[in-house]
């Protein structure tokens, strides 16, 4: 009987992993990181034996090209093993004695000189630190993708060898953990991921019994104080989550990176970019004597909203759906703040106007259609910026409308609540379509013609007064139009 219950216990574990590929990764720490990069051993079992076996390692991450610049094997450390590496097909071809069990190392350097705002998603590794992006960091077996599902899941056992005591290891997946087994999905969360370490310093609280960690380096000029912008977060993630209803989150991480310092007090610019990774998001920005508080807190609230738009909410098609992904972040970034009163409904109304309207309607690329945008949103900021503003007046647009047609007892706020349900509990991607189906509810009517006019073909939404509610009014100068509130209703406020 005991040898039967036996038999059925790993009948029913081999039947729960079965699909999934165990890889097994060991990474070595080097006291000259600037030059020799990390050592990565990998290692894994293939479902049959060959001479030769195909990786995967990305050859181009989130605007960045050539990262196969940034992988290293050295035959000597490989004996008996040959290796091509195949960058455009985002590939290294592992040639080997036949057999199934397959191990090899690689290694990951930094193949830009200086620091650079514009190469912020390279893998960087200087003697303090180093800061990799989980698709940089790892190859996978090609034969993962035998997986017809589009985002295999992956078992992945991570050892970090030879660090110094004092060497943070802290990535979106833990905190100080020298071994690491992760049964994850290898798109959305493996290769959606980032892994630091060096001297970076970690804070913690908890939300509702929910871990959250800062992790942040470098010496800050200005009014980014460690504390002061650890109280800017703590106050961030009750409002986002409150918002959504959701504090369904086990392991929550933010890790801000200086990309260059610069002590002059005559350079006032800064440069900064936040990324959404699995279980948190990243934010790298310049640091001078004039960084300004105000726009880390933007940062904030605008990443912090991936966790559920392009987070729990995936998009089916990226970048066509970044009029929503993007847009209506930016929107919810604006009405967020506003909410837990980070900005004063004045200050709303000034950067609305214009780093929104005024700012889409200057840009000279404004009109593109959705599918130009999606080929060049890379490639130009003009074109980058068209689905942050559409997208995000667009948002406001059908926020009055939804408030109009309900007499004041729902909002746009009720439409997103509903797009998370319908994405999570029936487990569906965003598309343009689910968002149609779900507007007309709210709406009673279809709006396929208006939404491909303006956020398919980009001809600008006209704003109209009738079309908000009495607070506001429009005002057009220099035919630019202007938001103005004209009667001030506390209690029927649309972004409160």
């Amino acid at each position: 009987m005991k040898d039967i219950f036996t038999l059925l216990i790993l009948t029913f574990t081999t039947s729960l992993t079965f699909g999934q590929t165990k890889i097994n990764y060991k990474v070595f720490y080097s006291d000259n990181l600037e030059n020799e990069g990390l050592k990565i051993q990998i290692s894994f079992t293939s479902k049959k034996a060959s001479d030769s076996t195909y990786f995967h390692y990305s050859n181009e991450v989130w605007g960045e090209t050539n990262l196969a610049n940034c992988l290293k094997i050295d035959t000597k450390e490989n004996p008996k093993y040959r290796f091509k590496i195949v960058a455009d097909s985002n590939r290294i071809v592992v040639y080997h004695p036949k057999e199934k069990n397959i191990r090899f190392s690689y290694r990951i350097i930094q193949d830009v000189k200086d620091e650079n705002p514009k190469s912020n998603n390279r893998p960087l590794l200087q003697k303090e630190y180093f800061h990799i992006l989980g698709q940089s960091l790892f190859a996978v077996p090609e034969e993962i993708f035998d997986d017809k599902s589009g985002d295999p899941t992956i078992i992945a056992n991570i050892e970090w060898l030879n660090f110094p005591e004092n060497f943070v290891i802290h990535n979106t997946f833990g905190t100080q953990q020298l071994k690491q087994n992760l049964k994850v999905k290898l798109w959305s969360e493996f290769y959606h991921s980032l892994f630091v370490g060096g001297d970076y310093r970690i804070k913690s609280f908890s939300y509702l019994k929910k871990p959250v960690y800062f992790a942040i380096r470098g010496k800050w000029l200005g009014e980014y104080s460690d504390d002061k912008l650890f109280e800017a977060l703590k106050k961030t993630i009750p409002t986002q989550r409150e918002f959504w209803k959701d504090n369904n989150f086990d392991y929550y991480t933010v890790i801000l990176t200086p990309t260059i310092t610069q002590t002059d007090s005559i350079y006032k610019g800064q440069s900064i970019t936040g990324s959404g990774v699995k279980n948190g998001f990243l934010i790298q920005s310049s640091n001078n004597p004039f960084n300004h508080f105000s726009t880390m807190k933007y940062i904030f609230n605008h990443e912090m909203m991936h966790d559920w738009i392009g987070g729990k909410i995936p998009m089916r098609n990226e970048e066509l759906n970044y009029w929503f992904s993007e847009g209506f972040t930016d929107y919810y970034t604006y009405k967020n703040r506003l909410r837990n009163n980070d900005i004063t409904l004045k200050e709303w109304l000034d950067g609305f106007n214009k780093d929104v309207i005024k700012a889409h309607w200057q840009n000279p690329e404004k009109n593109k259609p959705n599918y130009v945008i999606k080929d060049d949103f890379w490639n130009s900021q003009n074109v980058e910026k068209i689905p942050y503003r559409r997208g995000a007046i667009f948002a406001f647009w059908l926020d009055n409308q939804i408030l109009k047609k309900s007499n004041y007892t729902k909002s746009l706020d009720d439409l997103m609540r509903d797009i998370l349900k319908n994405c999570t509990t029936e487990n569906r991607k965003f598309t343009d379509e689910l968002f149609l189906e779900i507007t007309q509810k709210y709406l009673d009517k279809d709006i396929t013609y208006f939404f491909q006019k303006h956020i398919i073909n980009g001809l600008d939404i006209e704003l109209k007064n009738g079309d908000l509610i009495d607070q506001f009014k429009i005002e057009y100068i220099e035919k630019i139009p202007k938001i103005v509130i004209e009667n001030e209703m506390k209690d029927k406020y649309i972004l409160k």
